[in-house]
């Protein structure tokens, strides 16, 4: 968006988004975290609330007549709204792609009719669509040219209160309300084992002013544990270690350079169903990235306490497993490209509609 009103200061954009995009000047009309919904069996239970927000996107295109749509991600939604747009003799692009290489590979089909150009931010998938027969540009991983504005390691660790000689590990539980729901438990078991192993590990919890307060209570009434609200970069790039929940926070955390655990958990009949649909060996973006099990992944039933806490504890001790991981992340910060992929993506849609 900044990068589009940088070359035309008229460009108005309206639609789906969050807060950051607000403050590019999106007219919202619903707000991401309204649609932050995982699983198969919670997708359903929010339907009607999906058509709703279908027919008014829709809706407001016949009134507005946008010049164009950006579609990011969010395929359930977004490979529906496409096929619409296209009907309307919208131009659609698509950045962020759906992981159409890892499950239902049939929608590639569906895509290839409304898609004027796909935007990648994984080199594995230029080719895979470029295969398909669909335009494709890699751009580079938005990652590689954000501002992180981090503090030096002494001026993060005074400000908040830390021991700069005693371990630090860091809590990334996630964003949506369910990963909480989900992830709050195994946390806090492994904070537990892990002070049983070694007292002197500290604790910092990555925290969101968007959800409820009551969502983090069981952390925060925790003796070791600091919650810091809407400032994750700091904790990742200085922590010695991270157990993060699988998502973009997994992959800004080893582009950072900092170690770190996977866990996620969804309801089990979602996680059945899905392991019937996907082909992937990785779950973990690093690991998908790099090509093999660079970071432990621990999903559904591995993600307990005690393994979680068995996981960290030997990255913490274990110099030669440290030392290899850290290799393997250098090498996945170099392939997500270098910096500009904004520009890339604002200078062919200006081109096109020009």
């Amino acid at each position: 968006m900044a990068a589009l009103k940088s070359q035309d200061t008229e460009i108005n954009f309206w639609g789906l988004g969050g807060d950051l995009m607000a403050l590019k000047g999106l007219d919202t009309l619903y707000h991401a975290r309204d649609l932050s919904v995982t699983g198969f069996l919670e997708v359903i239970k929010h339907l009607s609330f999906f058509r709703e927000v279908m027919d008014t996107v829709i809706e407001q295109c016949q009134v507005r007549k946008p010049d164009a749509a950006i579609l990011l991600d969010y395929p359930g939604f977004n490979i529906r709204l496409g096929v619409k747009l296209k009907a309307m003799g919208i131009p659609v692009y698509y950045y962020i792609s759906p992981q159409v290489w890892a499950w239902k590979k049939g929608r590639v089909k569906t895509m290839r009719k409304f898609i004027k150009r796909m935007f990648v931010i994984f080199p594995f998938e230029e080719r895979f669509y470029k295969e398909q027969g669909i335009p494709v540009t890699f751009t580079g991983h938005p990652v590689v040219e954000k501002d992180f504005k981090l503090p030096t390691r002494t001026d993060f660790y005074k400000e908040q209160g830390l021991d700069p000689d005693k371990p630090l590990v860091a809590l990334l539980p996630g964003s949506r309300r369910n990963e909480m729901e989900r992830h709050t438990a195994p946390i806090l078991n492994a904070v537990h084992e892990l002070h049983k192993v070694n007292s002197d590990i500290q604790f910092v919890l990555a925290g969101l002013s968007s959800l409820s307060s009551s969502y983090y209570d069981a952390f925060s009434s925790e003796p070791g544990i600091k919650v810091i609200h809407d400032n994750p970069y700091p904790m990742m790039a200085h922590a010695d270690v991270a157990i993060v929940a699988s998502g973009t926070a997994t992959l800004e955390t080893a582009y950072l350079g900092t170690p770190l655990v996977v866990i996620y958990k969804i309801a089990p009949l979602s996680y059945v169903i899905g392991k019937l649909l996907v082909d992937i060996d990785h779950l973990a973006m690093p690991n998908l990235i790099v090509g093999e099990r660079a970071v432990p992944e621990l999903i559904q039933k591995e993600a307990t306490g005690k393994i979680i806490s068995e996981q960290v504890s030997t990255l913490l001790t274990n110099e030669g497993l440290r030392k290899n991981m850290l290799e393997k992340l250098a090498y996945l910060k170099q392939a997500l490209g270098k910096p500009g992929c904004a520009k890339i993506i604002a200078d062919q849609i200006l081109e096109d509609l020009n």
